[in-house]
């Protein structure tokens, strides 16, 4: 398939409409990345590094825990909403998240990853944030875009807000400030989401089993698919927390978290973008179209990644510490090594999306699966041996080769694709004219 050919056709890409759900998008993304700025800072500053490191990997492991509950209730929702009557999805999501945290509960136990008495925290945080997630992927389905990232905004202001009431009004300097501030947080949105997919619970048959089953089926093939991809990719992003717990200690963990939250950050514009490229794609039956918008997302994202990422390189040190207190001096270090492959991953974010949006789950699981093993060799190689720095370039050198894998697979279906990444003149202004006619449509 020549992507040439057709890559310059925007009259046949319903253009307007995805551009506002990605101003939206980016708007309510941009604000909760600075509402985590917020929230890294607050418990960098009250409870220093030592108890930022335990914030991480308490995160780190409801997320875990999320990735093995999203294999039937997940992302491939979004893929399904439209070929499936809504409350067949609920049902079996919600019976697989509560049997993933009564699992998740004895193997934290056994495996005293966390402190014992974090885990039943833990174990119901993930329900709630798991129940969550169910109900803003039945939204994203729907193409509701708006409502599933006001959902995202709330519980991060709720956050905030929480955070600073213990640690100001009740000068409460301790992590459970922190647990209690997750559940107001996710409880809230967790029942404001109930609240906005109430009319699909209408028709709910729980003894009616024999219409769940094909349902399940499809459920279980895609979402093991594409949850092979996230579980090894997470495992590929934050496999170094424990690491580095390992080989220098939690205070060690919650700088590197810092520098990762920031750098991460860079990310918003590409996550922004593949939340309405994935349901886009995921309701088309075009393929070429759905090649076409992916690159067109990946040139805007990496451009304007790259604009984002020299401030970050720009700021003093001493601005840093200045920020997140002090005991976060080796943070610049570990920015600085990170930046290369964030920037490169953004091709991997959309490229993955396009393949999750037309159904070929398996090619992510099988690019994250190497890439997972890729970086338990540099982890367990580099840290070690360089420290967090060595974390930093272990996670960079991790995120070009998987994206690296990505491209290869995306080349294959489509010739002379990179001849197109160059950016001309015409796309400033068909950007420029889609902003106005965006705005026109207000």
């Amino acid at each position: 398939m020549f992507i040439g050919e057709f890559l310059h056709q925007p009259d046949n890409i319903k253009f307007i409409g995805m551009l506002k759900k990605i101003i939206h998008t980016f708007g309510i993304t941009a604000f909760s990345a600075v509402l985590n700025l917020v929230v890294a800072v607050l418990i960098s500053q009250y409870l220093g590094p030592a108890g930022k490191g335990s914030q991480s990997l308490i995160l780190t492991t409801i997320s875990f825990i999320l990735i093995f509950s999203n294999l039937v209730g997940g992302a491939t929702i979004v893929y399904l909403i439209p070929r499936f009557e809504t409350i067949l999805l609920i049902v079996p999501s919600y019976l697989w998240t509560v049997l993933m945290s009564l699992v998740s509960f004895f193997i934290l136990k056994l495996t005293g990853l966390i402190e014992s008495k974090y885990i039943i925290h833990v174990c119901i945080l993930a329900v709630i944030y798991s129940v969550t997630s169910i109900h803003s992927n039945i939204i994203i389905g729907k193409q509701r875009i708006k409502e599933s990232n006001n959902l995202v905004l709330l519980q991060t202001v709720l956050l905030v807000v929480c955070l600073l009431v213990s640690f100001i009004a009740f000068r409460i300097f301790s992590i459970n400030s922190y647990i209690i501030a997750l559940y107001i947080s996710m409880g809230s949105s967790m029942l404001i989401s109930t609240f906005l997919i109430s009319a699909s619970f209408k028709g709910i048959e729980l003894n009616n089993y024999a219409r769940y089953i094909p349902v399940v089926k499809q459920m279980l093939t895609f979402g093991f698919q594409n949850q092979i991809a996230h579980i090894t990719q997470l495992l590929s992003f934050r496999l170094s927390y424990y690491v580095i717990q390992e080989y220098i200690g939690i205070a060690a963990v919650g700088v590197y978290s810092n520098g990762i939250s920031i750098v991460e950050s860079i990310w918003m514009v590409a996550k922004s973008m593949s939340l309405v490229q994935y349901s886009y794609i995921s309701n088309s039956t075009n393929r070429e179209e759905s090649a076409r918008i992916t690159l067109l997302l990946v040139k805007a994202g990496l451009y304007t990644s790259l604009l984002l990422i020299i401030p970050l390189v720009l700021i003093p040190l001493e601005a840093y510490v200045f920020i997140f207190g002090q005991g976060f001096s080796d943070i610049k270090p570990v920015i600085i090594t990170l930046l290369p492959g964030i920037l490169i991953y953004n091709v991997s974010i959309l490229f993955g999306h396009y393949f999750s949006g037309t159904g070929r789950y398996n090619i992510n699981g099988r690019i994250s699966a190497i890439g997972l093993l890729v970086s338990a060799i540099l982890y367990f190689t580099l840290i070690p041996m360089f420290s967090i720095r060595g974390a930093g370039l272990a996670t960079s050198l991790s995120y070009i080769f998987t994206s690296v894998m990505f491209v290869w697979y995306f080349a294959l279906e489509n010739r002379n694709w990179f001849t197109y990444l160059i950016p001309r003149w015409n796309d400033i202004k068909l950007v420029i004219a889609e902003f106005k006619k965006a705005k026109d449509l207000n």
